[in-house]
């Protein structure tokens, strides 16, 4: 097929992904889909291909981390019921006090919480951000940016993350081989972020409490439920939790988490050291880590709650799972598909002259696609669908092209986002102020992680 052609065909194919998902509202699943089929077709892959490729690119995309993406999400979920979050934010501030407030929520939240649903996340550390934002007596916006850029990285640069762990699966690489990089990039973004976000809004002057804020909360926005899929968390649902009377201690909040990094680590740096035992391996792989961690939730759920309350816990995971693990499915559909037209050595010759291209389009992929539909999965597993046959042509890393595209997938979050609506009815702010806190905040964390991906690439 022609070269221009192909080329074309792809931008209009993604174009109309995109205005399906944002003007007509069709679920995310379905648009990529028929996205996924009109390509194929209009390239020239036959029809008993396009089949097979839906079939073979779903199957293995849910054999990579459909268990991964289940359990972090049930994890998450318990973890919610008995007050963890809540108490996780309060030790850190107790650490960064008042002054440090900002980087305490911003660093918590991308590094100590990923595991948590995006969704569930917010609900929880809104209302309690906004009180230390008044106590403090610094504006909202100086807490509201902190938490929203915190989320994203810790849903797309963070292992276990349901963004980057949707990511792994496209590009078939092991959560161990990303744990810490993305640790890595992930906080030294956030921190970054959160000094260059504090100048603009606090020494810049850049808000404005009468036209930034609003003195009671609207609604969860006019776009409540309708971006099921395509919420940054990668998925949507009602963002519920199980009332705790009291806070769990800082160690039982964190023993999931804990759980899951210590055994995950564990079985990547001792074998380093010789102790190379097979039972080290088994309770090392990250589904066996994350079951412990939610075996641990789950004790701990049921041990303050009840076991009615765990059981309504973990249904109510279920119910939201469902939406994530197909969405993420069927763009492994995408990605076989696009493997299927031949784009990739459209892009090998276009992109052999420099190694640093490669991870700039990535990025970009993944940043107007978040822009477009506003899901930070979707975005940045599209982007690196297209990319990852070429990852070993191109000699390029395959941490630093998932890294590129959960770059990307944190610009320009906006009114086709549904948690841009939830943040702005938790923190009580006008559509202004939420794009120059949730948009803003996201959009600076992206560039700054892209350009800590490019130097990284200098050096690997």
């Amino acid at each position: 097929m022609n070269t221009t052609w192909l080329i074309i065909d792809f931008i209009l194919v993604f174009m109309a992904i995109a205005l399906l998902i944002v003007r007509l509202k069709l679920n995310p699943a379905l648009a990529l889909l028929l996205g996924t089929i009109v390509l194929g077709l209009t390239t020239g892959v036959s029809f008993q291909d396009v089949v097979d490729g839906l079939n073979e690119g779903f199957g293995a995309l849910m054999a990579e981390v459909g268990l991964l993406i289940s359990l972090g999400v049930i994890m998450g979920f318990l973890m919610s019921s008995y007050g963890a979050v809540q108490r996780i934010v309060e030790g850190i501030l107790r650490l960064f006090g008042r002054k440090g407030s900002p980087f305490a929520f911003s660093l918590t939240l991308s590094s100590i919480t990923p595991a948590i649903y995006f969704d569930v996340l917010l609900v929880l550390v809104a209302p309690i951000a906004r009180r230390v934002a008044r106590r403090s007596g610094r504006p909202v916006a100086s807490l509201a940016g902190p938490v929203a850029m915190g989320l994203a990285a810790g849903n797309a640069l963070v292992i276990p993350g349901s963004a980057m762990l949707a990511y792994l699966g496209v590009i078939s690489l092991s959560p161990s081989d990303m744990l810490l990089p993305g640790f890595a990039v992930a906080i030294s973004a956030v921190a970054v972020t959160t000094f260059l976000y504090l100048v603009v809004i606090e020494k810049l002057g850049w808000w404005n409490v009468t036209l930034d804020e609003e003195t009671e909360g609207a609604a969860i926005g006019p776009n409540n439920g309708a971006n099921a899929a395509t919420g940054s968390g990668g998925g949507s649902g009602t963002a519920t939790a199980v009332a705790t009377t009291t806070l769990p201690s800082l160690l039982t909040a964190l023993a999931p988490i804990v759980s899951v990094l210590v055994l995950i680590l564990a079985g990547i740096l001792l074998p380093k050291v010789g102790v190379d035992w097979a039972v080290l391996g088994f309770l090392g792989s990250p589904v066996i880590a994350l079951l412990v961690g939610v075996l641990v939730a789950l004790g701990i759920t049921v041990t303050r709650n009840g076991l009615a309350a765990q059981e309504d816990v973990v249904n109510h995971a279920f119910e939201t799972v469902g939406t994530i693990l197909v969405v993420t499915a069927v763009a492994g559909s995408l990605g076989v598909i696009i493997a299927e037209t031949g784009m990739q050595d459209v892009l090998a010759n276009l992109f052999e002259a420099n190694r640093s291209l490669p991870l700039l389009v990535v990025w970009f992929i993944a940043a107007v696609m978040r822009m477009a539909i506003g899901g930070q999965t979707v975005s940045g597993i599209t982007a690196i669908g297209i990319l990852a046959p070429l990852v070993g042509d191109l000699n390029l890393s395959p941490v630093l092209v998932v890294l590129a595209a959960g770059a990307g997938g944190c610009f320009g979050g906006q009114f086709s986002d549904n948690a841009f609506w939830m943040l702005r009815s938790l923190f009580g702010l006008s559509t202004r102020g939420t794009l120059k806190t949730y948009t803003l905040a996201q959009s600076m964390l992206s560039v700054v992680a892209l350009v800590l991906v490019l130097v990284a690439d200098v050096f690997v």
